[in-house]
Parts: structure tokens; C-alpha cells; sequence
């Protein structure tokens, strides 16, 4: 059972934990995204606006997923008036909105006035893709670092002594449940007997190996889709089969909709992606293979 960690907000505020952690996840993964756009060839202002067309659509869609898929016990009215969550699957849906749009309407300031026109060409999007997801672990994996630390995706209970506690954290039921040791504004607490997933820790374990893979490689030359494929391989996959795990209900539950949240059916496309890409690969392979001259 991994120990129950958090940090106490009152001896570190007007700080939080996870708002210096999505600080932390925004700022670099900017700066690692501008700097693989334009060692990818993009124009760095046009790009920039890429950025800002990600930012809007990709909150507004997060909230409204949060809205309409999360908190199933809440009157629907109620959660599209309340801005209470964020939803990361719904972020990239929106980011990939944002992404489709910009590749096709072209926005740029002229004579001290922006103008938008329609491109003569859409952009090809898997480039583009190749630059966003190439950086994107990195904006994940700390962004999953505040979750955890604020536990705000917890899952469902775990049976002590069984495989699945080993993954699983000891929540507090009370101010006394478990052994409390307290290091500053850090906070670890053993032994509490309330044992359940924490969402947010198991996905950083998946994120932090591939953001750190993905940075080992950003300056070499690599093929074109390969970011993309692993990316969806990896992350589709572990999301479908996550989710399973999530609390149907309380404050973190999610409703299903035949059985699978909106977070699964999204993992389904991307999975798909990610083995037509992977297919699409080995066929160029292959034929690249076939017009090699013969010894």
C-alpha cells in the first residue's frame, strides 16, 4: 500500500500545490512546444496563435465535459452553471479542435489589425501533431503531480493484502486514522484503512516515463509519426483500461454511458490512430524494402 501524502495548504499559502503544479506544467511545456515547433519548421507567430486557439477551445471543452460527464449525482442545471473541474480528455478534444481550425484559417496581424482569412492549403495535421504530442507528456505528468497531491481522482476501494493494494493508497477516514509523520508542509500519513486508487498517481506513473523518453529524443531526428503513434498506443490504451478503476460515484465519480466513461469512448478513436499509424508505417517499410536493389 503506498502512503497517503499531501501537503498542508496553510503553511505554504496564498500558494497551492496544484496550481504551482499546473504553473509548472504550463510554462515548460510552452517552452518546449515553441521550441519543437520551430526546429520542426513552423513559423513561431503563426504557431503562437496555434497556442491560443488550444487554450480557449481546450478549456471550454474541458469544462463542459467536467459539466456533462462528471458528477452524475448533481442536477444537470447545476453543473453547467458551476465551473468545478476539469477534464483533461476534454481538454484534448478541445486542443485538437483548435488544432483542425487553425491548420484551415490563418490569423496574423497586418498594418497594426488582426485579420483571419482561409489558408489556400489546410495544413497537414501530423506534423502538427508530431510537435504537440512530442512535448505533451511533459505538460501531463506535472499537471498529474498536483493531482496527487491533492487527490482529487480518487477511485475505488481496494481489498487489503491483495495485488491491487499495492497500487493503491491508504486515505485517512479521520484525524486520527493511520500514523501521521509531518516534515514541514509535507504531510505522510501510513496505515490509514481507507484503501483506494489514486487516479492521478497511477496515470503520472505511465506519464512521467514517457515525458521523460520523449525529452531524451526531442533534438534527434525521428520519423514522422512517431510521437503520435506512441503516444496514442501508450496513453489510449492505459486511459481505457484506468478508467475501470474510477468511483462511480461521491465527488470524483463519473457517469457511464454503456458501461464506459466518456474518457473510454475517447481512448477507442485514439487507439485507432495509433494502429493505423503504426500499420501505415510498415506498409512505407515494406515497400521501401521492395525497391532496394537485390545484392
Amino acid at each position: 500500500m503506498i502512503p497517503f501524502v499531501a501537503i498542508d495548504e496553510s503553511k505554504i499559502a496564498p500558494l497551492h500545490p496544484y496550481g504551482v503544479s499546473v504553473a509548472i506544467a504550463f510554462f515548460t511545456w510552452d517552452w518546449a512546444l515553441m521550441r519543437m515547433a520551430v526546429r520542426r519548421g513552423f513559423c513561431r507567430a503563426d504557431f503562437r496563435v496555434l497556442t491560443f486557439w488550444m487554450g480557449i477551445l481546450g478549456w471550454s471543452v474541458a469544462w463542459a465535459v467536467d459539466a456533462l460527464f462528471y458528477h452524475p449525482g448533481q442536477p444537470l442545471g447545476q453543473r453547467l452553471f458551476a465551473i468545478q473541474g476539469f477534464s483533461s480528455t476534454g481538454a484534448i478534444v478541445g486542443a485538437t479542435i483548435g488544432a483542425i481550425l487553425w491548420s484551415r484559417i490563418h490569423i496574423r496581424k497586418e498594418d497594426g489589425r488582426w485579420r483571419a482569412s482561409r489558408r489556400k492549403e489546410p495544413l497537414a495535421l501530423l506534423p502538427i501533431s508530431e510537435v504537440i504530442l512530442s512535448t505533451w507528456p511533459i505538460a501531463f505528468a506535472f499537471g498529474r503531480v498536483g493531482c496527487s497531491l491533492i487527490h482529487d481522482h480518487v477511485g475505488k476501494a481496494v481489498a487489503p493484502g491483495t495485488i491491487g493494494s499495492l497500487f493503491a493508497i491508504g486515505f485517512p477516514r479521520s484525524a486520527e486514522d493511520g500514523v501521521h509523520r509531518v516534515y514541514g508542509p509535507l504531510h505522510v500519513i501510513t496505515g490509514a484503512s481507507d484503501i483506494r486508487y489514486d487516479l492521478g498517481l497511477l496515470e503520472l506513473l505511465i506519464l512521467a516515463p514517457l515525458a521523460i523518453g520523449f525529452a531524451l529524443t526531442l533534438k534527434r531526428t525521428v520519423m514522422m509519426g512517431t510521437y503520435t503513434t506512441i503516444a496514442s498506443l501508450v496513453y489510449g490504451p492505459f486511459r481505457f483500461v484506468l478508467d475501470f478503476l474510477r468511483a462511480e460515484d461521491g465527488p470524483t465519480g463519473e457517469a457511464r454511458f454503456g458501461g464506459l466513461t466518456f474518457a473510454q469512448y475517447w481512448s477507442l478513436p485514439v487507439i485507432a490512430l495509433g494502429v493505423a499509424l503504426l500499420l501505415r508505417r510498415r506498409r512505407a517499410s515494406q515497400s521501401a524494402a521492395a525497391l532496394q536493389p537485390a545484392d
